[in-house]
């Protein structure tokens, strides 16, 4: 059963660290989340996640994988970006994984959806590249947040997953921000 919402979205302006290492300008205002908050909102309670989405329109649904139920709970904004939490109980309330394909929503370090490769080799930012499924994940050590961008975007994977092979994709924008919550 899908479940209907309308909260409103109040957008927060945060001043984001800005490396003087980089001539690329990145966002510096926009709703900041770490692993930890998104705004002033802590991210490990989904009901007060969802609080500091307002007048977004969430839906709330859930799948199973492999014999267990896992929940989600999509906010969609005006512009039809959104922001989806994931959780094994919808219950509990818990967040376990956050991702977003707003670029309203940037990390501490001001990147956003619409980030390229470059930006982060610009920055010289300390990136762990993973994969999962067809997904390529780069992983932000200082923000301890993913970026994301589809395999389809590469022509001929490295074998070797380093940041340092990714060089030749520079202009290749990230489109999905991933964050896994750290509560305590």
């Amino acid at each position: 059963m899908k479940l209907f919402y309308y909260l409103s979205l109040s957008m927060l302006c945060f001043t984001a660290c800005n490396s003087t290492q980089s001539k690329t300008a990145v966002k510096k205002d926009g709703l900041v989340i770490t692993d930890k908050l998104l705004g002033t909102t802590s991210l490990c309670s989904m009901g007060e996640v969802i609080k500091t989405l307002a007048p977004a329109r969430v839906d709330t649904s859930s799948t199973d994988y492999e014999k267990g139920k896992w929940y989600y709970v999509k906010a969609v904004f005006k512009d039809s970006s959104y922001l989806l939490m994931e959780t094994s109980d919808i219950n509990a309330g818990k967040v376990l994984r956050i991702s977003t394909n707003s670029p309203k929503i940037i990390t501490t370090t001001g990147y956003a959806i619409g980030t390229t490769i470059g930006d982060l080799f610009e920055k010289n930012e300390e990136v762990v590249v993973k994969k999962e499924y067809s997904k390529i994940f780069f992983k932000i050590k200082k923000d301890n947040v993913s970026l994301q961008a589809d395999e389809r975007f590469f022509q001929d994977l490295p074998a070797e997953l380093t940041f340092e092979a990714f060089k030749k994709y520079r202009q290749v924008p990230l489109t999905l921000l991933v964050v896994t919550p750290v509560c305590q």
